[in-house]
């Protein structure tokens, strides 16, 4: 036996919320600024796991500030044992970021232990190779960054045209969404008459 008017009125109510659950999220699918809010985001995270693994997280780096100053001759034995796992996550490959790290760990112990006699003379004789030594490393930093800016702005830029393909093609497939989509609803309406 076939159904009632009430019931095929019913049917075509969840048929037409139903449909229209389904426009409104292709057309938040295929929203320009919603494109641009996902992408963005995705950029973030990028730039943010990068920094981290370059740089370490503000915990890593507030551990090792903290960690050898805290206490006596103890912690610093525990602060060396542990020093090469706390570098590796620091440092996440990056060659310059180990060796300036352990160059950080080396000045923090050698603050904490007594000058001898021999030390200082030493100290005395190095001190401007040091000085210069920095200098140097200061300006190949500077000089890594720069050659570093060019990849990265043409990984933005590659980045910016690649989200605006998408965003076409996301548009492109969300038109012929809501176009099949009134077509279904448009024959599942016919059909219920």
């Amino acid at each position: 036996m076939g159904a009632t008017a009430e019931e095929l009125r019913g049917e075509l109510a969840v048929e037409r919320a139903s449909i229209g659950a389904d426009l409104e999220a292709i057309g938040d699918r295929v929203s320009p600024g919603r494109i641009v809010q996902r992408r963005r985001a995705a950029t973030r995270q990028r730039f943010d796991g990068l920094r981290e693994r370059i740089m370490g997280t503000a915990e890593d780096l507030r551990d090792a500030a903290t960690a050898p100053v805290s206490g006596a001759t103890s912690s610093i034995a525990e602060t060396m044992s542990a020093a090469p796992q706390a570098m590796r996550r620091t440092t996440g490959g990056n060659p310059l970021a180990a060796g300036l790290v352990a160059f950080g760990v080396g000045l923090v112990v050698a603050t904490l232990l007594p000058e001898t006699e021999t030390e200082q003379r030493l100290a005395e004789k190095v001190q401007p190779q040091l000085e210069e030594l920095a200098g140097t490393a200061g300006q190949a930093a500077q000089d890594v960054v720069e050659a570093v800016k060019p990849a990265a702005e043409e990984a933005l830029h590659d980045m910016k045209q690649g989200a605006q393909e998408a965003a076409s093609h996301v548009k492109e497939q969300g038109t012929h969404a809501v176009s099949a989509t009134t077509d279904q609803a448009k024959t599942s309406a016919q059909q219920a008459r």
